[in-house]
């Protein structure tokens, strides 16, 4: 019977493909039928918002006439999406008329799917039809919410140097790492949970914190800069000193941070530069006619456009008694920032006094907010990442991956069950040294799982763990659902719902924030349980700080944010829905009316499928050449620092004295760790592209492996390096 029906279903594909020979998206008893004409392609893939933009999740099929077709099951809702054509090729639908900007020079084309499966070539709800009101359908029990927002930031250190190769963990500090966490003390019935990484965590304090704090006046917003550039010049990241170092002094090194490098003042999303005229102005002026004061604003204007909207409209008051207010320098009319007068040297040494101010709040939001499972109280649970974010299950073995990728090919085996365990337990270590209270939950870098992580996160005192819905989806027994959370072996799992997620991340980038903190409600109220059910956990998961900078109608997405925080404590009342974090639902919480659900009553998962959040697989970190050529690489050097004889430091002690002996062997095995990072793979290969390019990620990623064999050379090794050329073209 089965395949009668795949029979009828394709020869109905085929039908209308030969009937309309190609056209927008159709609406049919199957779902929504994409076409488009590509007789030369070997291979058509439909990536859009509905798969998180795999370019290799679903395939299409070649019909007659060089005609590509693919039937998808949508929920109502706006989608975007666009056709890879030949694994490299992102193309926009040449016959649907809709279509908004994709970010990055082109488009995407849109689809909008009603409640009854119509097909409608429109786009998102004007302003007309933003306002909300609030008639949510009635529910039956409780549906406990999971927020979970993941902030992350690669090892940009040069250990050599000893100085940050980037500046993105201060941009994202002041613009997001304090905000996303401090918005949520005005809406005290929301809890949530927030994962900072610890390279993120390591980065913050060590290179900028703790470096600037003894150089920066925070009640004049003023830098001892003399001061600091004796002690500290080189130091944190190239465009700290920039800003402190007069512009008539640049060097064409300044003005390759400036303007020229990958990464320079100008590195910002097209989005928010709109917002900035005169930064725009700059950015689109002839280099060889800029001058002393243009160079002066440039690197002002690439310090303020970082800072969250909040600190350009009025004083904010920080935790340790810092406050600040940018509103004597830019003045906001019709939804853009103007300058109030000239840039000086003083504004710019200011916006590293400032930037300060917020990076060394970023750590007590945190703590003022932590969610304590024993006493109820707090409203954020804070968890962490592996050190230096690799991808675990890859890391204990990489031939794991054959079972999630059959068709693909691999690398020679790579496979380190202990340098997995001391990921973790550094991780452990630190956090609990930095938030003084036990880690308990953990998102595994890129929410890639396993069966054999699970004893790994268990022994280090994990007592739950995130990973996507997919992973479920393949996991054993099949069906379960989405809404509950599962246990493995002694840990409990929640998945994240994809769709849901990529809403926030991707689709609401072109609403207005009351219509998408409308659309989310209604969406998360469909999976509320109806009456005398169990009730049920959804959990939400996603990157907490870069799809703000893309949000066109709502500046940071603080209109969406405050929206939907004011919305959910509406229904907080109601008990409709219940924001709550994993371990106060595991543990309960009477103070909320938040009941235990001991791992021991959770539905139990005999087999755990190893795959990631994207494709439940690990086709973004290995199976293409570039990717298993750096697998290659990391091998070579795992090999070469295990026969070196100096054994690995035990995690749990901290490092030895610096310049010693055995602090350069701990910094061998360190510069190991950093390099099995996920950072560098995840732009290897195709299927991702960094918009300032890939070549910074291939540079650090090779220069850790050089690192490993510099520091065993300094304690006193006999090793040369074999080289690693890059495998990246510069």
């Amino acid at each position: 019977m089965k395949g009668k029906i795949t029979l009828f279903v394709l020869a109905l594909i085929s039908f209308l493909v030969s009937s309309i020979s190609f056209a927008q998206p159709i609406s049919t008893k199957g779902g929504v039928l994409f076409t488009i004409e590509e007789p030369k392609a070997s291979q058509v893939y439909l990536a859009g918002e509905f798969n998180g933009w795999s370019p290799t999740a679903n395939p299409m099929t070649k019909e007659k006439g060089g005609v590509w077709s693919l039937m998808l099951k949508l929920a109502p809702g706006v989608y975007q999406y666009k056709f890879v054509i030949d694994g490299n090729i992102w193309k926009e639908d040449p016959h649907n008329p809709i279509k908004v900007d994709d970010n990055h020079g082109g488009f995407n084309s849109v689809i909008t799917i009603t409640e009854n499966g119509e097909v409608l070539l429109k786009g998102y709800p004007p302003p007309e039809e933003s306002e909300s009101e609030e008639d949510y359908p009635q529910t039956g029990e409780t549906l406990y919410l999971n927020i979970i927002w993941h902030q992350h930031q690669p090892l940009y250190l040069d250990p050599l140097k000893d100085q940050l190769q980037g500046p993105w963990v201060r941009c994202h500090s002041t613009k997001d790492y304090y905000d996303m966490a401090s918005i949520i003390r005005g809406y005290p019935d929301i809890h949530m949970t927030i994962n900072l990484t610890s390279s993120l965590l390591f980065q913050l304090e060590r290179y900028y914190v703790e470096r600037l704090k003894d150089f920066v006046d925070v009640k004049h917003s003023r830098v001892d800069v003399k001061g600091y550039f004796a002690k500290y010049k080189g130091k944190t990241d190239p465009w700290i000193d920039l800003a402190l170092r007069e512009a008539e002094d640049f060097t064409q090194e300044d003005r390759g941070y400036l303007y020229l490098n990958n990464w320079n003042c100008f590195s910002t999303s097209d989005v928010m530069m709109e917002r900035f005229p005169q930064y725009l102005v700059l950015k689109n002026k002839p280099r060889e006619s800029l001058t002393t004061q243009d160079l002066r604003e440039i690197k002002f204007w690439f310090y303020l456009v970082w800072f969250d909207p909040d600190f350009l409209r009025g004083k904010v008051d920080l935790p340790l008694g810092y406050t600040v207010d940018l509103t004597d320098l830019v003045e906001e009319r019709e939804g853009k920032f103007f300058l109030k007068r000239k840039v000086t040297e003083a504004d710019c040494q200011r916006m590293v006094a400032e930037a300060y101010k917020v990076m060394a709040n970023v750590i007590p939001i945190h703590k003022e907010l932590s969610y304590h499972p024993e006493e109820h109280t707090g409203q954020i649970e804070v968890i962490t990442t592996p050190f230096y974010h690799p991808i675990l299950p890859l890391l204990i073995n990489t031939d794991v991956a054959k079972e999630c990728q059959p068709a693909d090919k691999f690398p020679p085996r790579f496979s380190y069950p202990q340098d997995a365990n001391a990921q973790v337990a550094k991780a452990v270590k630190y956090f609990e040294e930095t938030f003084g209270q036990p880690l308990r939950g953990m998102w595994p870098g890129e929410g890639s799982v396993s069966q054999g992580i699970v004893p790994l996160l268990v022994k280090n005192g994990i007592r739950w763990a995130a990973t996507a819905d997919k992973v479920l989806y393949r996991s054993s027994p099949p069906e379960e659902k989405i809404c509950y959370p599962y246990r493995v072996d002694g840990l409990t799992l929640v998945f994240r719902d994809t769709p849901l997620s990529d809403k926030i991340g991707f689709r609401y980038q072109n609403y207005l924030g009351q219509a998408a903190a409308d659309d989310f409600i209604r969406s998360l109220l469909r999976y509320a349980p109806p009456e005398g059910e169990p009730d049920r956990l959804l959990s939400v998961i996603l990157d907490g700080e870069n799809a703000w900078e893309w949000y066109r109608k709502d500046p940071d997405g603080k209109v969406f944010l405050h929206s939907l925080y004011s919305k959910l404590e509406e229904l907080y009342q109601t008990r409709k829905i219940v924001t709550v974090t994993p371990m106060e639902y595991i543990m309960g919480n009477p103070e909320r009316g938040v009941p235990p659900h001991p791992i021991s009553e959770e539905r139990s998962l005999t087999y755990l499928w190893p795959g990631s959040w994207i494709n439940a697989d690990f086709s973004t970190w290995i199976g293409e050449p570039q990717e298993n050529g750096a697998w290659e690489y990391l091998l070579r050097a795992r090999k070469d620092l295990a026969n070196s004889g100096v054994k690995p430091p035990d995690p749990k002690f901290d490092p030895p004295p610096q310049g010693t002996r055995s602090w350069y062997e701990y910094m061998a095995w360190e510069a190991m760790y950093a390099a099995e990072g996920s950072d560098w793979f995840w732009w290897y290969g195709s299927d991702q592209n960094a918009p300032g390019g890939d070549e910074p990620f291939d540079r650090a990623f090779r220069s850790h492996l050089e690192n490993v064999y510099l520091f065993l050379q300094k304690a006193g090794i006999e090793i040369k390096s074999p080289g690693f050329p890059p495998l990246i073209d510069q």
